[in-house]
C-alpha cells in the first residue's frame, strides 16, 4: 500500500482514534509523524513512511497471518522456509526496512 492509497482510505474512517478497519483483527493507523500503520492487534507490522520505504514487525508473532499482512500491506516478499522468514536472499528481522520494491535497505544490528 502505497502511502497516498494510506492517506486516502484514513480519510474515510469513521473513528479516526481506532484506525480504519481493514482486515480482521486488522486497523490502519496514523502515527505521530505522519507515517501510516498496519496495525494486526496490538502491534505495527507495516509502517507505511511518508518517504516511500516500509518499516516491518512480526512482533515476536511469526504467523501466517502476520506474513500475510505485511506482505498484502508492503511491497516486501516474505517467505518461510523451515520456520524461518526470509526477504529475498536476506533474514528477516523485526524493524527490517524495505523500498518501494520491497529490497531490504538495512541490516541487523549486530
Amino acid at each position: 500500500m502505497l502511502h497516498s492509497r494510506a492517506a486516502e482510505l484514513f480519510a474515510t474512517a469513521k473513528d479516526k482514534a481506532a484506525g480504519k478497519p481493514l482486515e480482521n483483527n486488522t486497523r490502519l493507523v496514523l502515527l505521530d509523524d505522519g507515517d501510516y500503520g498496519i496495525r494486526l492487534h496490538n502491534t505495527i507490522v507495516v509502517t507505511i513512511h511518508v518517504d516511500g520505504t516500509y518499516t516491518l514487525d512480526s512482533g515476536n508473532w511469526k504467523t501466517v497471518t502476520t506474513k500475510d499482512r505485511i506482505n498484502g500491506y508492503s511491497p516486501a516478499r516474505l517467505y518461510q522456509e523451515k520456520g524461518d522468514w526470509y526477504i529475498g536472499d536476506r533474514d528477516f528481522f523485526d524493524g527490517i526496512r524495505v523500498d518501494a520494491d520491497g529490497k531490504p535497505l538495512n541490516r541487523k544490528a549486530a
